[in-house]
């Protein structure tokens, strides 16, 4: 199982503003440094906490949410507000403020999402 998912950026609180819009999406707590800047900002995504945290652009090739039917409506007005970038039969590419990959899959069912969102 997968406790937490770290990504560095250069502005912890900015990205958070980005993260915080998915659906299903829980602000958990905000670190700061002695001087008050952010030190790091831990979003609930499910059972995994993604953790934004100050310093060098880093993250994984790519994060996948998994579309839950229940939630379809709120990831399709998301992914309204953001550019596709790239798509197969089961998953929807985008990315976050920093330019991490993200992405949203119904494996392994197909995406119906590409027909609702041309």
């Amino acid at each position: 199982m997968i406790h937490h998912i770290a990504i560095g950026s250069p502005n912890p609180s900015h990205l958070a503003s980005f993260y915080r819009r998915l659906p299903e999406a829980n602000f958990l707590k905000e670190h700061k440094y002695e001087s008050g800047e952010v030190r790091s900002v831990w979003i609930q995504l499910g059972s995994v906490i993604l953790m934004l945290e100050d310093g060098k652009q880093e993250a994984p090739k790519n994060l996948v949410f998994t579309l839950k039917e229940s939630k379809r409506t709120e990831w399709k007005e998301f992914l309204a507000s953001v550019p596709i970038l790239h798509k197969t039969e089961y998953t929807l590419y985008f990315a976050d403020p920093d330019g991490n990959g993200l992405g949203l899959s119904s494996y392994p069912e197909k995406l119906t999402l590409f027909s609702e969102m041309s």
